[in-house]
């Protein structure tokens, strides 16, 4: 038998330019009833949802402009929601205008919770005109007048019709030597001789609540002599300021020894009678008072800028807490 001899392939012809390879379109698929149908209630649904939206916001402006009803009006017990306080604090009552806003306004303190500001003038009774000022002060101010001058009684009656606490200056003899005026206590004196020249000093100014020394390092450093002082001012029935012109004075520890309280001098303000420098040691006497609770301090009638400075600074010291007070009451909250 002959072997069938294996077919060859038959090569496949090559395309040629301009062959089109026949391509099967791909038909659209048709829309049926149940597709149109879901659209339309689609885009009806984003219909409904957007005019509830705005319906709703149109009812809440409405309602938030409609009075709140008296039924709410009610204390907070927990289960309705607090009232809002109206500015300032508290509830405003309908129809009431509004309270003024005092969010962020710093509380006043109340006077004399930072302590309290007694200032003495000194050396009144040389004339009337320095010491009308001081007289024109509107709060408490203590006045020490010098005995045996022209216009000393004339000055410690102008003194008691303005309510201002009176305080006999009393010249006392200083470590310098320098003359201290009539009336004045020396040293070498005796005991009876100081209570003469006091008690002369005294009936001519009284009543007064008390005395202060006017220089006086010398005697306020003699123990014997202050005893006598301030053994008097325990008879007369009036306080004793220590003006303090020497750290040596020894009138507390006589005091101390006595059982009498007295009052001290904390500041002298007028030294140097310039504004700036008086601003600067009355602002020491406020540190003083603000640590002790009061502070003393001293000026003299005869400082020009004193006066007006004082009552400049008076309704500004109380709006920050200071009080102004007197001798006797630092001396009554000493004791």
């Amino acid at each position: 038998m002959k072997k069938q001899s294996a077919k060859k392939p038959q090569p496949v012809p090559a395309k040629t330019a301009g062959t089109k390879t026949a391509v099967k379109k791909k038909q659209p698929k048709k829309t049926t009833l149940q597709d149109k149908l879901h659209i339309v209630l689609v885009v009806a649904l984003v219909i409904v949802v957007a005019a509830v939206s705005s319906l709703a916001v149109i009812y809440i402006r409405a309602v938030s402009r409609l009075p709140l009803p008296d039924a709410i009006v009610q204390p907070h017990d927990g289960t309705q929601p607090p009232e809002q306080p109206a500015p300032g604090g508290g509830i405003q009552e309908p129809g009431a205008p509004p309270p003024p806003d005092v969010r962020g306004v710093p509380e006043v303190p109340e006077p004399g919770s930072r302590g309290s500001l007694v200032f003495v003038i000194d050396d009144a009774g040389n004339n009337l005109r320095d010491l009308e000022p001081f007289l024109n002060f509107p709060g408490p101010i203590t006045i020490a007048v010098l005995p045996g001058l022209p216009y000393s009684v004339e000055a410690a009656r102008r003194v008691r019709s303005a309510g201002k606490e009176l305080l006999l200056h009393q010249p006392m003899e200083s470590i310098g030597g320098t003359d201290p005026g009539p009336g004045a206590v020396m040293a070498g004196m005796g005991s009876d001789e100081i209570r003469a020249i006091i008690n002369r000093n005294l009936d001519e100014l009284w009543p007064v609540a008390g005395m202060n020394n006017h220089e006086g390092s010398r005697i306020t450093m003699d123990a014997q002599a202050m005893e006598t002082i301030l053994a008097l001012s325990q008879e007369r029935g009036i306080l004793f300021l220590d003006s303090r012109t020497t750290a040596q004075t020894a009138a507390p520890q006589v005091a101390s020894r006595l059982g009498i309280t007295i009052g001290e001098r904390d500041i002298f303000v007028d030294n140097s009678q310039d504004r700036e420098s008086m601003l600067y040691f009355i602002s020491r006497g406020l540190l003083v008072a603000e640590q002790n609770g009061w502070a003393i301090m001293i000026g003299h009638v005869w400082s020009p800028e004193l006066a007006p400075l004082l009552k400049e600074l008076y309704a500004d010291l109380i709006g920050q807490g200071f009080s102004f007070s007197s001798v006797a009451e630092i001396i009554a909250q000493k004791r």
